[in-house]
């Protein structure tokens, strides 16, 4: 009689748990589905714009190797990050730049700032950018007298009333900067 009551106590514990996962679930999905739709309709429609026009997706990127640029006020050391952009129609290209300090493992690599430029092409071009900024130090000890520094880059194209999704990131080489 014991071994009865105890597995029917454990039956009805049990139950109570699955009921209580399944509504928990059931509440989960159901907040998650009324937040989708404002959400998938707004990605749907830059998607979509995006796919049906192939002029979205025939701009070319490239970035270039930063370099040393000479000394600013009080003699600090300038880099410049170069890139260009070619888009063969009309329309504007917006470029994203985020310029980065390489670190060996275990360390992470230190975040540098961020650059935009827009570009209006009235029958397409080349599209030819720079930014120049003081060299910032951010390896210190170690006897290490350089800094490592790249940037990558990503556009997006308005045309037709709509902006692209931002591209894909495309990076540069490093270069080795003595400060």
């Amino acid at each position: 009689m014991s071994i009865t009551t105890a597995s029917k106590k454990n039956r009805v514990l049990r139950s109570k748990i699955a009921l209580v996962s399944a509504i928990s679930l059931s509440l989960a999905a159901g907040s998650a589905a009324l937040a989708a739709p404002a959400q998938a309709a707004d990605s749907v429609t830059h998607a979509t714009s995006a796919q049906s026009s192939p002029l979205f997706a025939s701009a070319h990127i490239t970035a270039d190797t930063p370099y040393f640029a000479g000394f600013g006020a009080g003699w600090k050391r300038l880099v410049a990050y170069p890139g260009k952009v070619y888009y063969p129609s009309s329309g504007w290209v917006q470029v994203k730049q985020e310029r980065w300090e390489r670190d060996h493992w275990p360390d992470q690599n230190d975040y540098l700032g961020t650059s935009y430029f827009s570009k209006y092409f009235h029958s397409g071009g080349t599209f030819t950018f720079k930014s120049t900024y003081p060299l910032q130090r951010t390896d210190f000890g170690y006897g290490d007298k350089t800094e490592e520094v790249y940037h990558r880059l990503s556009y997006r194209v308005y045309k037709n009333g709509y902006w692209s999704p931002w591209s894909k990131w495309v990076y540069s080489d490093t270069a080795s900067i003595y400060r």
